[in-house]
């Protein structure tokens, strides 16, 4: 009787012991994983406001090359194609 009881206690301290434990890992993955969505949020929200912007300055240089010759031009061209190609890809992503 008393080595029923013995391994009881020692069989209820150690399953004390191991979900003692992993709830504490459980805690430790939930503020992880509530980290990680505060930061996909903060990402989201910067490459939508990057979008945005590139956008606005799209239209803008557009603007002001009304004619075509900036664009057609190699040094300022490149410029012109670099932001058209980085509004693609944000808009393929998005």
């Amino acid at each position: 009787m008393i080595t029923t009881i013995i391994i009881l206690s020692v069989t209820l301290a150690i399953s004390l012991f191991v979900n003692y434990n992993q709830l504490r890992k459980q805690e430790a993955q939930s503020e992880y994983i509530e980290e990680l969505e505060g930061s996909n949020t903060e990402y989201y929200t910067f490459f939508q406001s990057l979008k945005t912007k590139i956008g606005q300055s799209n239209s803008k240089l557009k603007q002001v090359d009304r004619l075509g010759s900036f664009e057609s031009d190699d040094e300022t061209g490149f410029a012109f194609s670099e932001l058209k190609e980085i509004y693609d890809e944000l808009n393929r992503g998005f």
